[in-house]
């Protein structure tokens, strides 16, 4: 629990006026949960939300509260307690606290002791925070994790005779128009996007931010016909839409890509047919629409050519390592840097982790391209002394068992001492993979390595898994938490974020970190390790 209140005795003696002298609110209850006294910090807390008092709530608020201290006092030992309740307003509030057994002479009735506090703006915070891991921060719309439950969902009654589509859109144009004006300038073109779009969809259809420039709509119950036509709509909408800033216009438009389901797909296929015709409407001009094979035959043309390329380089290790520096702002050294893995093209151009990795992962490509990294980051740590570097896992890599005895085997080749060395799992794989994740903490913990959760937030899982696992760092995505607006309420929402995660005896670690507006928020809010683009870009070698 966040907010810990005073350790009650095992069995206390004294007079109820003691109550007074106190620093918490505390009451005496009876064995049927009654408050019999309360002392004045317990009155000026509770009375104003309906508990104990004249509030309107009153009622209500009592029973309620009568009822988890009885709970708390059945069994005659020392229990925690929560309870919630309405203000007058409607509001709810939270308190938290401990409840124990006492003998009070002079109050027969009274059988236990209980002392709480308010802890109605962290579960405010919490539960903020789980919206906000559904839902994209800047333009309001569902995340790729309410779109991909709301696509497994179409695909469902496109099995019972509803076949669907699947519409991917992407900004043309959008990086020149950040490069000439800003991010904070792109976002708006973002929002302005997303409410365009929204005018276009369906009543039941899913609209989603799923990427930095990109959109999804799932289409429900939607013929071919019908889903170019909608896409057709927004595309059309979008090219005449006016950019215009600084006096300069900007020539900003949709590219598409559309594929029909009847539910008989795997979604990563459906998603993989989509992205490529959306990739070949790029390719071919953009602002246009391109309609694909649906299922694996679109799908497995992109991936064999993609694997081709991913076995190709494998073979020839053509992949490179940058390592990106995380920084203490108390005196601007790097703490450690985390290791990014790109791939080097046929031309010699580096390709990013996003066109490749997920492919890589799929195929069952990940152990071998797991295996370089590491050699290629201990090679490099056994050359700096001082470097501290940090490696990605995978889901494939937490269910491998022989990459565990490939890391310690390098590490012992090399001579690179495992207190230097850091593993970042991302919440999604540790919540899925719970017996491989303690697997791996216990034996790399053992031997002085730092664990830590990545993309805490992501899910609704973070703060259990805190709790279940012995990480030592939790690494936040902050322009994934919040809007960074530049508003004041960013700071402190984001203090609230890492005020909780501390609260669990964990590090965070803001991630992520792009502009100095952002830097400035983030400041603001005492984080004590930050990472991203305004902090330090990654660098080809970790020094």
């Amino acid at each position: 629990m966040a907010d810990r209140t005073p350790d009650i005795p095992e069995r206390p003696h004294g007079d109820p006026a003691r109550l007074d002298s106190l620093p918490v609110p505390a009451c005496l209850c009876s064995a049927d949960g009654s408050v019999l006294k309360g002392n004045a910090s317990w009155d000026s807390l509770l009375q104003p939300h309906g508990v104990n008092g004249t509030a309107p709530a009153v009622d209500e608020a009592e029973r309620n509260v009568r009822a988890h201290l009885r709970e708390a006092v059945a069994s005659g030992l020392p229990a925690d307690i929560e309870i919630a309740v309405r203000d007058a307003d409607g509001q709810q509030r939270s308190f938290a606290g401990r409840c124990g057994p006492v003998d009070v002479p002079s109050l027969p009735d009274a059988v236990a002791l209980c002392v709480v506090s308010d802890i109605s703006e962290i579960r405010r915070r919490e539960a903020q925070l789980a919206f906000m891991a559904t839902h994209d921060p800047l333009t309001g719309l569902p995340n790729r994790r309410m779109f991909d439950d709301a696509l497994l969902r179409a695909m469902a009654r496109a099995r019972r005779g509803k076949p669907g589509a699947l519409l991917m859109l992407d900004i043309d144009n959008l990086k020149s128009y950040n490069d000439a004006l800003g991010h904070n300038q792109g976002d708006q073109a973002l929002v302005n996007f997303a409410l365009l779009l929204q005018t276009h969809v369906r009543a039941g259809d899913m609209l989603a931010r799923v990427g930095g420039d990109e959109f999804g709509v799932v289409l429900d119950a939607a013929t071919l016909d019908e889903a170019v036509e909608i896409g057709e709509r927004m595309r059309s909408a979008a090219a005449e839409e006016p950019f215009v800033a600084d006096a300069r216009a900007f020539d900003l438009g949709l590219s598409g890509g559309i594929v029909s389901f009847d539910g008989s797909e795997e979604i990563h296929t459906l998603a993989d047919a989509a992205d490529a015709a959306l990739y070949e409407a790029k390719e071919s001009g953009r602002n246009r629409l391109v309609v694909g094979a649906t299922g694996a035959a679109s799908a497995g043309m992109y991936d064999a050519r993609l694997a081709a390329r991913i076995r190709e380089a494998l073979n020839a290790r053509r992949f490179r390592v940058h390592y990106q520096p995380v920084v203490r702002l108390s005196d601007g050294q790097t703490a450690y840097f985390e290791s990014l893995v790109r791939m080097v093209g046929e031309s010699g151009e580096l390709e990013m982790p996003s066109s490749f990795l997920s492919t890589t992962e799929r195929l069952g490509l990940m152990p071998r391209l797991t295996r370089l990294v590491v050699d290629e980051v201990t090679e490099a740590m056994a050359t700096i002394a001082t470097a501290r570097v940090s490696l990605n896992l995978s889901a494939s890599d937490l269910l491998d068992r022989t990459l565990p005895e490939h890391i310690q085997l390098r590490l012992a080749e090399t001579r690179v001492d495992a207190s230097r060395l850091l593993f970042e799992v991302a919440e999604a794989d540790a919540a899925a993979h719970r017996s491989s994740m303690r697997a791996w903490l216990d034996r790399f913990q053992a031997l002085g390595c730092t664990v830590v959760l990545d993309r805490f937030g992501a899910g609704e899982r973070g703060l259990s898994l805190t709790q279940e696992f012995s990480f030592d760092q939790v690494k936040l995505d902050v322009t994934t938490l919040v809007g960074l607006t530049g508003q004041d309420g960013d700071a402190g929402y984001l203090e609230t974020i890492r005020r909780v995660v501390e609260s669990h005896g964990l590090t965070a670690v803001a991630s992520r970190i792009e502009d100095p507006a952002v830097m400035k928020r983030v400041r603001q809010a005492g984080f004590g390790l930050v990472q991203g683009f305004d902090v330090g870009e990654p660098r080809v070698s970790p020094s």
